[in-house]
């Protein structure tokens, strides 16, 4: 773990997602000088960066960049894929740690019944997980997440839009149900405000549980907009409902100190998804927190 907040990105800054099919991407190369100008310490390591971890461990330490985590979306509803889900964790856990990282992000994996209800998501229960799927995930987290200190390396959750691990009920009894000792949290601004949740609150409820951190803001108008026409999370995206930093309807200040009062050391990755001008998103996203919280 890093021993202070060091300020990250993503390439999901620059479109790149399975899901964002609009979007134009640059070369990778392009995209680690643009990530280094903007002055981030790190980046996620993503599905578009090369498989040879000793040209990639080259390339960033070539431009200065850390490699912070990895994000990784497993489906443990049933207890049946659990053996598949460790074996697809190993490789990623063996890549990380050969680049550097501790941490690895996991998530639940977006299915198209929750992806259709992204921030709509009904208050009964209805569009939820059963208890037998509660079980299942639960005791799949904590095997993972087992597995991963066992080897020196840390499990953080990340509640996300479009799963079943979306709301604030949900990541109450996700956090119930999972050990914290071996499953932390990584709290992303962006998806919770998405799904009606309070930010800032997951940050002071869960001060000591954090992890890692995704830094996103968002659009409310364009948000309204989203939840009233029942437009779904990806063309949420393609809309730009996640905007720079400090000008959404987050409140940044409020993340910033709950962090600082609990002594949060580790990653702080910004993200926006897919804005349209990548690199100037970048430089203002990062001049945000520097010049404004000293980070």
């Amino acid at each position: 773990m890093v021993s202070t907040i060091e300020i990250g990105t993503a390439s999901v800054n620059w479109g790149f997602d399975p899901l964002y099919t609009w979007a134009r991407t640059p070369t990778f190369v392009q995209m680690l000088d643009e990530m280094a100008a903007s002055g981030y310490s790190g980046t996620e390591i993503s599905y578009n960066f090369p498989s040879d971890v000793t040209k990639l461990r080259s390339e960033l330490g070539r431009r200065k960049l850390r490699a912070a985590g990895t994000f990784h979306a497993l489906n443990l509803r049933e207890p049946s894929s659990h053996d598949a889900a460790l074996q697809s964790v190993t490789p990623v856990a063996d890549r990380l740690q050969a680049l550097g990282a501790d941490v690895l992000i996991l998530s639940d994996e977006p299915s198209a019944r929750r992806l259709a209800v992204a921030g709509r998501v009904a208050s009964d229960g209805s569009d939820g997980l059963p208890e037998s799927g509660w079980a299942a995930l639960s005791q799949g987290l904590n095997r993972i997440g087992k597995f991963l200190a066992g080897r020196g390396m840390r499990a953080a959750f990340h509640p996300h839009v479009g799963t079943y691990v979306e709301t604030r009920a949900e990541i109450d009894r996700l956090c119930e149900l999972t050990d914290p000792a071996v499953v932390e949290l990584c709290p992303d601004t962006g998806h919770l405000a998405y799904a009606g949740v309070d930010p800032a609150q997951i940050f002071h409820d869960y001060a000591d549980r954090i992890g890692y951190v995704h830094l996103k803001d968002i659009d409310p108008e364009k948000l309204s907009r989203v939840r009233a026409d029942r437009i779904d999370f990806v063309r949420a995206v393609a809309l730009g409902l996640f905007v720079e930093l400090g000008t959404g309807m987050v409140m940044i200040s409020r993340i910033i100190d709950a962090l600082k009062r609990a002594a949060y050391r580790g990653w702080v990755i910004v993200e926006q998804d897919a804005p349209a001008n990548p690199l100037d998103a970048a430089v203002e996203n990062r001049k945000y927190l520097r010049e404004k919280f000293d980070l």
